[in-house]
């Protein structure tokens, strides 16, 4: 049976169509009746789960896997704790910035999008809530070859995540 206590989730997403274009569009979603199926795990392999089945719905549609980045998924840790202690609000606030910081790592980035999420859930169940959401779903889908996903838990044990995603010439070294 569906627990709203423990499974109320919010997800955002933020997509930026290219490096050159300096705003972000977002989109709320509520998550409803999606089950946390699986406790969080706590030695931070929830990060590694989100990647698995990202690039497992990736595969039904076609798409090459995308590659974990160690600078994406500092990025999105770092945010994702900035949300959870209350440091920022729940959403895409300086996305920009973390692009900005991307790119000064790893070179030219020529597209970026993130989706955010928060709730008492598994990576299979968030990553299945960002699966029904369109916008969500359209950012898992894009031309991105690079991932980071980055998760930290606030108060009351609710897990905030967040994913990044780039698109990275192939030219360039991966980092």
């Amino acid at each position: 049976m569906f627990n709203q206590r423990y499974c109320k989730i919010l997800f955002l997403a933020a997509m930026v169509v290219s490096a050159s274009q300096a705003s972000a569009c977002s989109k709320s979603v509520s998550g409803n009746g999606t089950s946390a199926t699986k406790a969080v795990r706590e030695d931070g392999n929830v990060e590694e789960d989100i990647l698995f089945y990202v690039n497992k719905f990736r595969r039904t549609k076609g798409l090459k896997p995308l590659a974990m980045s160690g600078v994406l998924s500092k990025e999105a840790r770092s945010h994702s704790k900035a949300m959870a202690s209350g440091k920022t609000g729940f959403g895409h606030e300086g996305f920009e910035s973390r692009i900005d910081d991307i790119s000064k790592e790893i070179g030219t980035v020529r597209a970026a999008a993130e989706n955010v999420a928060y709730g008492n859930l598994s990576a299979e169940a968030v990553v299945d809530g960002w699966i029904k959401s369109p916008g969500h779903r359209k950012n898992m889908l894009g031309d991105f070859n690079l991932i980071g996903v980055g998760t930290a838990k606030g108060k009351g044990n609710i897990v905030f995540f967040t994913q990044i995603f780039v698109n990275k010439p192939a030219t360039q070294a991966k980092k």
